[in-house]
């Protein structure tokens, strides 16, 4: 199944690559050699470097590409990717990528560690400890707040309504610690995110009124509207980046968190 998904892949990049732009500066040259394939997405033979990055931005899943002697090699992200630093051989890194990788939290800001207790976590608005409303837990790897997920099919305003009727808002990954924590406790999942326009070229943001970071590559691209506004919410990936979305697309997860 997985070969015969990688055959109709390169068909796909035969048809519509000519539709996809690819831009240097959106990957970063690493000097570091891949040890092992556990990560292994796809190895092919291709005429140049340009399509070998073509293919891992058409592939959301792509993070690293190695392209050598006309060999095109895409990789995933996995925790225990082995690497080990290179004065003669080069990787690509799919900038945004950046956005997913696990941040510590500076614990210089405040000491959130005094909130020993698992039903606590530390406000940011009241730097204190808060107790975590009734269904809502905290995650070691979160501490600032408190979350509740449950399934269900359900559209963006259904799961606003929900997380509402909960005492809390919509999931809104800001930082990279949570999108770290998206990709590592839901896997797979596809998830709406607090954040929705209702013009065509507005901007995303959240509600406290700052930018939405961390799109996936091409996104938010409102796919299909043809002049009209089409995708006017966002989900996050199983890659944990974000893409636009139709608002009465149905998801079978909602992720709730206190505000």
């Amino acid at each position: 199944m997985f070969f015969f998904q990688y055959i109709l892949a390169i068909f796909g990049f035969l048809a519509f690559s000519s539709s996809v732009q690819v831009h240097f500066d959106s990957y970063l040259v690493k000097y570091y050699n891949i040890i092992d394939d556990r990560s292994l997405l796809l190895k092919i033979q291709t005429l140049n470097k340009f399509s070998c990055l073509q293919m891992c931005s058409i592939e959301s899943n792509c993070v690293f590409v190695n392209f050598e002697k006309k060999e095109c090699i895409l990789y995933s992200y996995d925790q225990t990717f082995n690497l080990s630093l290179s004065s003669d051989r080069k990787i690509y890194q799919k900038k945004n990528f950046d956005f997913r990788e696990k941040v510590i939290p500076n614990k210089n800001q405040k000491s959130y560690d005094l909130c020993l207790n698992n039903s606590e976590y530390w406000s940011l608005n009241t730097n204190s400890c808060v107790p975590c409303k009734t269904g809502f837990i905290k995650y070691p790897e979160l501490p600032f707040n408190c979350y509740h997920y449950t399934t269900g099919s359900r559209i963006f305003t259904e799961s606003k309504s929900y997380c509402q009727s909960k005492s809390g808002v919509l999931f809104r990954p800001k930082t990279r610690n949570e999108s770290y924590f998206y990709t590592e406790r839901f896997a797979g999942k596809l998830v709406n995110v607090d954040s929705s326009i209702t013009s065509l070229g507005e901007k995303f943001k959240w509600p406290d009124g700052s930018d939405v970071v961390g799109f996936d590559v091409g996104q938010p691209n409102n796919f299909g509207g043809n002049g009209n506004l089409a995708e006017n919410c966002l989900e996050i990936r199983s890659n944990g980046l974000l893409n636009d979305a139709p608002d009465n697309k149905y998801y079978n997860l909602t992720i709730c968190q206190l505000n």
